[in-house]
């Protein structure tokens, strides 16, 4: 896979933004809300399409407020990013700049000062001090705890059911910048894939996944990348380690990068050797899986279908010998696990599949004494069916 292989048409910035604002108030107006005000790395990408810093140190130090009857949020950025934005996005007309000097918010832990003071003072000047305010299900309580001392007249809420039905389809522009993270996504993991050989480690495959997200234009993997050797036992999802490779070994790579904030998540299996025929068949049982649940994917399913299609194909084509726990894939966005869970009926929320909805669907397995199988791609609902936006050939 190359960047010169795939059209991907550039991404409308302000556009994006527009379309993103319209969502969340049309959210907004369902839920009685005037304002909603955000601090996360997820919804500050969702809400401005402006890149950050992504660190857990960083988590909370971009905040956005959207009024219900402004077209572009009015925003707090650190105040060293201020001229960027000016640059990029001369469209933000209200940006108040977050101090990272004197002050203890950016502190760990950190805790309420002058932040809170710039944003109760933007409130009062939208004249929002008497109303109902829906904020970022993250935002901090110690946050929370002060801005309600200052402005005890604000009716406040939670935003998480606004925020994540708006994420839930994409427009035209999320799915320009979706496609660009997919087609990186590929390309990083293939790099990963045809590096794996018996000597090197988990972390060296891990490393080469990352540099090929850097260099193609990925702006950060989805979270440390998986590259799982041989029986897992109890590694669980920790990431790659220093574990050797050996021959004899299934090597499963899982991972994805950001594109305009927007995530991809995609996984394929290489065995180091020559599989026998136990390993093929359980390979081929994955896989087929997976192709039952593309074909259940489309508008008017249910999510629940798509995991009942992937369990139940698994199940009849390994004879029973494996099956899924309640999880089958999920939904994806400017977060990794957004709406609808692929999952088991009594484990998920249940969802009808819709145009624009964007997610992806993994089986996994473990073959005991060789290593885990997992087989995923990335799919966007159309009106006609179901788009797959991963290609990556099948292969041990």
């Amino acid at each position: 896979m190359n960047l010169a292989d795939v059209h991907t048409e550039d991404v409308n910035w302000r556009r994006l933004v527009e379309l993103n604002s319209a969502r969340i108030q049309n959210e907004m107006q369902t839920a009685g809300v005037d304002g909603v005000l955000t601090c996360t790395y997820d919804n500050w990408r969702y809400l401005t399409s402006l890149p950050g810093l992504v660190s857990m140190a960083y988590f909370t130090c971009n905040i956005a407020l959207l009024p219900k009857d402004w077209e572009f949020p009015y925003i707090f950025p650190l105040d060293d990013l201020t001229c960027r934005i000016e640059d990029f996005a001369p469209w933000f007309e209200k940006i108040r700049p977050l101090p990272f000097g004197g002050t203890c918010e950016p502190q760990q832990p950190l805790e309420a000062g002058t932040w809170i003071d710039i944003i109760a003072r933007s409130l009062r000047d939208l004249k929002l001090t008497d109303r109902r305010l829906a904020l970022d299900p993250a935002f901090p309580y110690r946050w929370k705890q002060e801005l309600s001392r200052k402005l005890p007249q604000v009716q406040i809420t939670s935003a998480w059911d606004i925020l994540r039905r708006a994420r839930l389809i994409k427009n035209e522009e999320e799915q320009k910048a979706i496609r660009k993270a997919c087609l990186i996504g590929e390309i990083g993991v293939e790099a990963g894939l045809n590096a794996v050989e018996a000597g090197k480690t988990e972390a060296e495959i891990a490393a080469v996944v990352e540099y090929n997200f850097r260099a193609h234009g990925g702006e950060y993997p989805h979270s440390t990348p998986f590259v799982v050797a041989g029986d897992p036992g109890n590694t669980g999802l920790i990431g790659a380690t220093h574990k050797v490779i050996q021959r004899g070994d299934l090597v499963r790579i899982d991972c994805g990068c950001a594109f305009a904030g927007y995530l991809s998540d995609y996984s394929r299996t290489v065995f180091v050797g020559e599989p026998d025929k136990h390993i093929k068949e359980a390979y081929e049982a994955c896989r087929l899986a997976l192709m039952a649940g593309v074909r259940a994917a489309k508008p008017g399913a249910k999510n629940t279908d798509l995991y009942h299609a992937i369990n139940s194909t698994l199940r009849k084509e390994s004879k029973d010998r494996y099956e899924l726990g309640w999880f089958a894939g999920h939904g994806l966005g400017v977060g990794l696990h957004e709406i609808p869970m692929i999952g088991r009926a009594d484990m998920v929320e249940e969802f009808e599949m819709q145009p624009g909805m964007y997610f992806c669907m993994e089986p996994a397995i473990v073959v005991e004494g060789s290593g885990m199988i997992g087989l995923e791609d990335d799919y966007l609902i159309t009106e006609e069916g179901v788009e797959i936006l991963t290609h990556t050939d099948f292969k041990l």
